[in-house]
């Protein structure tokens, strides 16, 4: 594992006290919370004054995780609660000796701040194009069967043509968190709009 050396975007103070904030929400809401509501009930504010909503949540979902692996294993070593940690949901349970260790690989991701330093606008844009193919693939809906014009992409993202670069992305975080399959959406839909998102950002 490499070297821990790059700096985080908050002090050590304003860690510990976000997660004792977050320790305390998820310990009065045992059961299954999504991220968007951690985010929201954690009221962790924008890092960057970059105008990309995309890379905007980027830095904070990666500091909510850093924290969620954080008190992933000081619970586990304390028997306090067990805590999963999936995608864009995370689920709160009492500790029970025969749960798994936490053995989740993404947590060395997580814990290291060169991953959020070495990140950008443009290469979070090709990590989400990677992620859509890995969903589909996942999901068993192939991409090949979906066809869309510029025309129906459009309307799909509920956009006019001409639209800008920051529109795109605000329609797609729109309709992606809205027909998410872990928060109830359908994934065909879900994979049709990511679809959608690629013809347009081409096109622009």
């Amino acid at each position: 594992m490499a070297e821990l050396t790059a700096t985080a975007p908050l002090n050590p103070t304003q860690l510990q006290q976000l997660e004792l904030r977050l320790e305390q929400i998820l310990l009065r809401r045992f059961g299954e919370l999504t991220e968007q509501q951690l985010l929201t009930l954690l009221d962790l504010k924008p890092l960057t004054t970059i105008q990309d909503s995309q890379f905007a949540l980027f830095q904070r979902h990666f500091v909510l995780y850093h924290l969620l692996y954080r008190l992933a294993e000081r619970w586990a070593l304390s028997s306090t609660a067990y805590l999963d940690i999936g995608l864009a949901r995370i689920k709160i349970a009492p500790w029970q000796d025969h749960l798994p260790l936490l053995t989740d690989s993404k947590a060395a991701y997580y814990a290291d701040w060169q991953n959020y330093w070495r990140m950008t606008p443009v290469a979070l844009s090709k990590r989400l194009a990677n992620f859509w193919q890995y969903y589909q693939q996942r999901h068993g809906v192939s991409s090949s069967t979906i066809q869309l014009n510029d025309d129906e992409a459009l309307q799909l993202l509920q956009l006019d043509w001409p639209c800008s670069l920051s529109e795109l992305k605000k329609a797609f975080r729109r309709l992606s968190l809205k027909h998410h399959p872990d928060r109830g959406g359908d994934k065909t839909t879900f994979v049709r709009i990511s679809l959608a998102y690629q013809k347009i950002l081409q096109r622009l």
